[in-house]
This record gives C-alpha cells, structure tokens and sequence, in this order.
C-alpha cells in the first residue's frame, strides 16, 4: 500500500487554534488570576526568571540577568533578601513615551530596575478582589491583602480594632501613606538591582515570581494616558494616589485590554467571543523572534471544529473527551499528533468535615446518631474516617466516570512536586478494614444505629462517585444511608463557607509548582479547605507547626522531610482523602512542532512552535 501522502502546511507562517468560547477576564497581569487570561498574558509580557523549558522546578533568567541562590550570593540575610540583577537593553514593544509637551519620558520604552519595583508596588497596592495579589502579599508582608495589612497600620497608628475596617474606605489618610510607605519598601532598586525584602524566609518565593502576577510592566508607559490608543493613565508611583486604584472593577483597569510587554508576542486585537491574534515581535531580545503569529478562534460546534482540524485550517482545536474517538482517526492517519498521559496540575478529594455548623443545616438529617441523620461532629471520630476511606472504589471510579484520564491521588500533593512522598502508604477499596473501623466508631454505635448522610449534588453533574460509596457503603451495613441533596453550585459554595457541609468531595490546582501550595491550603488551620476541617486542636498545631517550617527551610533535604511529616499525618489520620489525579491528551496538526509539556504553564508558550 502506497504512504499516505503528506499534506501541504497550511497558514504556514501562523499557528491557528479554535476553542469553545473566549476564555480572557482580563489582560492586566496584575488582576489576571485565570489560566485563560495567563495564557495570552504569559505570551507577552515576561518575568524575571522562567521556566526551564519542560521542567516546572527549574529556572532561568529571563528579564534578570541570574537566578538568584544561596550559592551565588543573590539571596541574603538567611532568605529575606532576594536580589536580581536586570537586563540591560530589553526594549517594551510600546515606546518610549512623550508627555503632553511631546517630550520623550526618560526611561520609558526600555526595561529599567525602576519598571521592576513599579510593577510590583502597583499591583500589591491594586490587589484586585479575587486576584492574584495575595500569592506577593505574603512572603513580602506577611498578609494575604491589602485591606488586612490597613487594619494592622490602623491598630497601631490609633488603636483601633481591626474588626472596624470594613472596607478601604475605612481607613484615615495617615493609614493610607502608611499602607503604601510599607508595600514601597518591599521592593527596591539598589546599584542597577531589583531587591525583594521579605517579611521571613520563604521557600516558595522565586516559584511565585514565575507566574503572571510577576510580569514586568513599561512604568512610564502605564502611567501616561495615551488617547491615540484610547489608554487611561494608570497610577502615578505616588503614596497620595494610589487609593484611586485599589480593586478597580476589571474592565475599568488600564490595562484591561491593551498590552505592553517584552514577550515575544505583540497583541494584535481582542474581539470579545470571536477572536484573539498574536503577531510576532521581531526585535524580541532573546536569541530569535517567534516562529509563528498566533490566531485564537471560538466556535461552539464541535462539527466546525473537527472539520478545521481535519482540513488543516486550524492547528488545534478544543475537544471534548466524549469527542475524541472521532479524531483518533486522524492520528491513524498521520494529520494528527496526539500527545497522552500528559499530567495534570489539579486533583480531588473527600473532604470529612469534623464539626459542621448545625443551624438549619439540610446536610445532617436528625442532627442525631440515631440512623435518620449524623451528630455535627460525625467525622471527628478517627475510625468514621476510615471506614469511609476503605468504603471508596478507586478502580472502579476511574475507569467509568473518567475514562481512565486520571490516576488515584496517594497523599495532598501532586506526584510531580517537590516533596511528594512515593512511599507515604495510601486508601484502597477494602470493605473488611472499612467494616472493623465503622464498629469501632462512636464507640459501637454508628455500628448499631447506622446514620444518614446528605451530600451535596448540582443537578445534571455526575454523582459516579457518590453512587460508588453509596453501595458501597450499604453493602457493609444497610443501616447506612448516603443520598444526594440537589442543590445549584451558588448555594452549595455558600454552604461550603458557611461550614455546613460535613462531607464532599472537591479538589485544588496549584497557584505554584510548590508543596507549600498544597500543604497550606489543604491542612492549614487557616487554608481554604484547612480552615473548615476542624481538626483536633494538638493535630492542628502540629500541621501549621510544620508547614510553617516547610515555609521558611531553604535546605531542600530538610524541607522534604517536613512535608513527608505532613503527608504521613494525613494518611494516619484521615484528614483528607485523596481521589484521583488528571492525566490528559493533547491533540496537533502533526505538521506542528516544537511542543512539550509543562505542566506549570498557565497554556501554549508559543515561541517554541513551528511547522514543517
């Protein structure tokens, strides 16, 4: 049989993709705390270091000139201080700017120390609600916002009661110059440097600086009005105006959908639901321009989007995992490339809640171990943890609700970070131990009277895993009932944060490729799950004793051996119940190449890409 023949490459000098539905909220780096918005952000503006190619725990210098360790000096002061050398020449794809005189701004239009420490300041003191801001505040001042560091200044300005700051509206003037002085002294430029000036030592500091958050803005640039382009001014530098751009609403943000940036990219335009193009910058500093410009297209028929594939006038497109055996053909034939087993940043969990709020809580029936409902504190014994681990079929979930596109999560992390323990022992289906712990627990008694248990359920979502546990769970005693409680996904949130909810599953990606970002938020008596566990009081200090110093070692070997401490107490006490783990595919036109996987990518980075 003859080969088949290989088709001429399409819109050879551009890289198409067809996705669903316009996936941006904003293009302001400093807002943007969704993967649609990193995707496009991380194309065109740039950090101070990067990822290494496909590694996600290694980096190189990108606008700094070094990564900054203990070994070359660049961190000082047992891990406080931080310092990066910056680029010299780096031109912004905008610039230089004039004033209203016309008049060049000196320092506009090229990479400077000063865009770094401006970049930074503006968007801690911005700190946009729901933003990213946060992941800065913390190592730098030791808050997770703006508004909780005014009520420390206010507390110890006047005294007063940081219950009383409700709002940034709140605080007095003295307060706000205050409030801005102390965020300004996180960053600064010493000797041609951009330093950092953390609150302690934090391991985690140089993975946060890679994400988008970190991009390195034209200060000049953001802060002149430019009406030929229709841009506001943004804040001026100064401690007396910053209060005028503190959580703007997102489309109000200079920077909402105009761009200037070093990246290799060049926004061409965004047409809200229709399409985003990318153009090539050609005097990109690195070592080349990009291969390809970029155009993002949206349609929501899987028909016209196969179809584009097929023909070759779209390189990618989004495909749906009910969709893919109609494109598996393709990859038989050779006009696709289909890259699999491609881990994913994301995974699940049961979460047993071990003291609920009961006030007119639908979850817990009766309120009473007496088999028409669970007692508020149900899941504070041990052994009902255990019974419900046991109680789980892995196998079974993976296979039929996701199609084998996951693998079973062992301990709180994902297996690719640093710090994941391969060895921790892990829960497996064996309803003999669940039998033995449900007996024991309450002291015989759930045993005797059974319970009944209400989870939560959006009405159309899959309950596969619920209905596995559910049979499972009768199979071991018929006095054991779990049903779902439909509910819409605005109250179950709601009910989430109200500590309602005694049992659910849920799951967490990663804001960074470290176990600080699973640690903390999962068991941390202040985490967003931790803070609703309610573990036993020694238990907990235990945890946020060694996730603290996790935190603060920078000796790698040490830090291991913390987070190994933590993953064993969640395995010997049922905090946390891992689930699965996703694995995914990627489809290309086989003419595409260059691509690899990192899975601490916000999307595509597409200067690598090419066709031939």
């Amino acid at each position: 049989m003859a080969p088949t023949p290989r088709p001429e490459v399409k819109n050879p000098d551009t890289y198409v993709v067809v996705g669903i539905g316009d996936f941006i909220d904003t293009l302001d780096p400093a807002a943007a705390y969704d993967t649609g918005s990193g995707s496009i952000i991380f194309n065109i503006y740039e950090t101070l270091i990067f990822f290494d190619g496909p590694h996600p725990d290694k980096f190189v210098p990108w606008l700094a000139t070094a990564v900054p360790s203990l070994e070359n000096g660049l961190i000082r002061d047992g891990g406080r201080t931080y310092v990066f050398p910056i680029r010299q020449g780096v031109k912004f794809h905008y610039g230089p700017v004039k004033d209203a005189s016309g008049n060049i701004i000196p320092g506009s239009g090229v990479l400077t120390p000063e865009d770094v420490e401006y970049s930074f300041e503006r968007g801690m003191l911005q700190d946009r609600a729901g933003g990213p801001q946060w992941l800065l505040l913390e190592p730098l001042l030791g808050v997770s916002s703006i508004l909780d560091l005014a009520r420390q200044v206010e507390q110890e300005l006047h005294g007063t009661d940081p219950g009383q700051i409700k709002s940034i509206d709140d605080v007095s003037p003295e307060g706000l110059q205050e409030v801005c002085r102390r965020v300004k002294a996180t960053v600064e430029v010493e000797d041609g440097n951009a330093v950092f000036h953390l609150k302690e030592p934090f391991a985690p500091f140089l993975q946060i600086l890679v994400g988008t958050w970190g991009s390195i803005l034209d200060k000049e640039w953001v802060m002149t009005e430019i009406k030929e382009i229709n841009k506001k001014a943004g804040w001026d530098g100064s401690c007396d105006t910053w209060r005028k751009f503190y959580d703007p609403p997102t489309e109000e943000s200079e920077l909402f959908d105009i761009t200037n940036g070093t990246g290799p990219y060049i926004l061409e335009r965004w047409r809200r639901e229709e399409e985003i193009a990318l153009k090539i910058y050609k005097d990109y500093w690195r070592e080349r321009p990009a291969y390809l410009n970029v155009n993002i297209k949206f349609n929501r028929e899987w028909a016209t989007r196969l179809l584009m594939l097929q023909n070759g006038d779209a390189d990618a497109v989004s495909i749906l995992a009910r969709n893919r055996d109609q494109v598996y053909p393709l990859v038989d034939q050779g006009l696709v490339t289909m890259y699999k087993d491609l881990p994913d940043q994301c995974m699940s969990f049961w979460i047993p809640n071990q003291k609920v709020n009961p006030e007119n809580n639908p979850y817990i029936g009766s309120g009473q171990l007496d088999g028409d409902g669970i007692p508020p504190d149900f899941f504070s014994d041990e052994d009902v943890r255990k019974g419900f681990a046991y109680a789980f079929d892995w196998d079974t979930y993976i296979t039929e609700a996701l199609e084998g596109d996951s693998v079973q999560a062992k301990t709180i992390m994902i297996k690719e970070v640093f710090g994941y323990n391969p060895d921790v022992p892990y829960y497996s289906l064996d309803l003999e131990k669940a039998t033995e712990h449900f007996k024991r627990a309450w002291g015989g008694q759930v045993w005797e009277k059974g319970f009944k248990l209400f989870m939560p359920h959006v009405p159309g979502g899959s309950r596969v895993a619920l209905d596995i546990l559910k049979a499972n769970l009768e199979k071991i005693n018929p006095k054991f009932k779990l049903e779902a409680l439909e509910f819409q996904g605005t109250q179950i949130t709601q009910d989430f944060n109200n500590d309602k909810i005694p049992f659910d599953n849920s799951g967490w990606c990663q804001d960074y490729h470290d176990p600080h970002n699973w640690a903390y938020p999962l068991l941390g008596s202040t985490g967003y799950f931790g803070h609703l566990l309610d573990i036993e009081p020694n238990l907990q200090k235990q945890l946020d004793d060694l996730i603290l110093q996790a935190r603060r070692e920078l000796n790698p070997d040490k830090r291991k051996e913390l987070y190994y401490q933590i993953e064993q107490l969640n395995y010997d006490h049922a905090l946390l119940i891992p689930i699965e783990q996703g694995v995914f595919k990627r489809f290309t036109r086989s003419w595409v190449k260059g691509f690899f996987w990192n899975m601490a990518y916000v999307g595509t980075y597409y200067w690598y890409l090419w066709k031939e």
